[in-house]
């Protein structure tokens, strides 16, 4: 139900006596835990704060082995090197003949690509008479000229013209220029991108091509709502936040990057402790509930890795300021003015990093298997071994502050340096891709970390 002016205003209020009810009751003072909708601290108004939480109770899963490759993996694999041996074949001829086609066929000359599918090839892109045109300068077999109808400047003027005609309306998740194509990611369903298109009265570039990735369907204008008529909100939390705002279009194209922030709740708004206490904007389709220990979380229920109000969140992209007024303003109207940062995930870091070192291990454990050819049970050793040392040999800063050792999996996990020339290889190993091995695939030197415990190990 739809709540504005005195009615809101009474729901605060009573869920204030109700709080101050139980201090009363309490014999320290103080609001018992089991009588709080959710473990906080209540302003006379009813609203909470959350500065800190401890993580949910999380065991990380060993990863099964792996499985063994398959003949399409075998087959992928090869047809990546025949690829690669091609392209590598032939790129210094293809940058010279292009930049030459680019001096004296200015106008005509466009771009090219890689043509790899069946028989590997060259395709050099020409606005006119693009076979003969080629010809002109290569007799490659492997080189052919193509005739093509859009020149790169058009492409990029359609990719402008997207961003330029929608970006307000914030429905395009991101562009991309390809062969004779811009593709445009569009995060709202086709009717309605069509709807608005026909409501600005624009005509969409010829080249462009549309997908849709609108699963639910988003409709174009969904603002941040206040707490108390919000449904993603459990009816016993909303009288104590001012609003749970969240971004009103899935997340397009992210940065690969892992970012963390620690989201805290401050008088019933949500913030950023570790970012100069930002406003926080969460992801779309985001939730909260009250877990089984009565921590404020986000979700639907206690998953594995789910977070709580009051710890650090870990989620993938970059952490950025938002200033759309569709989802600023209402956060600004119901927490004050203030910068407005986005979190593109509700994952619990501490729940993350414990199952990071459990996958790194594992990882390491087996790379010392398959690529030193060490049986489990003397990887096992070699790795604790490589712990006790690295933790012997932690540096300290000038302050006399013991730094986070370097693990023994960070360590195996560190690629061997590239060898040039096979007179470097020990003898016993050839060079393959780079490396040194042994007729069993194994990597040879080993490194000197690894001789010191095989020494000390027989």
């Amino acid at each position: 139900m739809r709540m504005r002016g005195a009615a809101a205003n009474l729901a605060i209020l009573s869920a204030s006596a109700g709080l101050a009810a139980c201090t009363a009751n309490s014999p320290d003072g103080n609001v018992s835990e089991a009588s709080q909708p959710f473990r906080a601290e209540f302003n006379a108004d009813g609203l909470a704060t959350i500065l800190s939480a401890p993580p949910a109770a999380f065991d990380p899963v060993e990863a099964p082995p792996p499985v063994p490759r398959t003949a399409e993996q075998d087959a992928a694999d090869a047809e990546f090197m025949r690829v690669a041996e091609f392209q590598n074949s032939v790129t210094d001829e293809v940058q010279a003949l292009a930049d030459r086609l680019r001096r004296e066929e200015r106008g005509n000359f466009q771009t090219l690509h890689y043509d790899n599918e069946g028989e590997l090839g060259v395709v050099f892109e020409f606005l006119r008479d693009g076979p003969s045109t080629l010809r002109k300068y290569s007799r490659n077999p492997t080189f052919r000229g193509e005739t093509v109808r859009w020149s790169q400047e058009e492409l990029m003027a359609a990719a402008d013209f997207m961003w330029d005609t929608f970006r307000d309306d914030r429905v395009i998740q991101s562009t991309g220029v390809a062969t004779q194509v811009v593709t445009a990611q569009i995060s709202v369903s086709e009717d309605e991108f069509r709807a608005l298109v026909k409501r600005k009265g624009v005509t969409l570039p010829e080249p462009v091509k549309l997908v849709f990735h609108a699963a639910p369907v988003v409709p174009i204008s969904n603002p941040p709502r206040a707490a108390l008529q919000d449904e993603a909100v459990p009816a016993a939390v909303a009288p104590h936040i001012r609003i749970f705002p969240r971004h009103d279009r899935p997340a397009g194209a992210l940065n690969a990057i892992n970012s963390r922030v620690k989201v805290v709740l401050k008088d019933g708004c949500f913030r950023a402790a570790d970012r100069e206490d930002a406003l926080v904007l969460f992801p779309f389709g985001a939730q909260l509930f009250v877990d089984s220990a009565n921590y404020l979380a986000f979700g639907s229920a206690e998953t594995p890795r789910y977070a709580r109000v009051g710890e650090v969140v870990t989620f993938m992209g970059s952490v950025h300021e938002v200033d759309v007024p569709e989802l600023v303003n209402p956060i600004h109207a119901a927490c004050g003015p203030g910068k407005v940062i986005k979190v593109e995930g509700l994952q619990s870091a501490s729940a993350q990093d414990r199952q990071d070192a459990v996958d790194d291990n594992a990882n390491a454990l087996r790379r010392l298997q398959n690529s030193y050819g060490l049986d489990e049970a003397q990887a096992r050793r070699a790795m604790a071994w490589l712990d006790r040392r690295q933790e012997a040999n932690r540096q300290v800063t000038e302050d006399g502050i013991a730094l986070l050792p370097i693990t023994a999996a960070m360590t195996i996990d560190t690629p061997p340096r590239p060898v040039m020339n096979a007179s470097e290889c020990p003898a016993g190993t050839s060079l393959v891709s780079g490396l040194c091995r042994t007729p069993e695939g194994y990597l040879r030197p080993l490194p000197e970390w690894l001789t010191e415990f095989l020494e000390q190990d027989r």
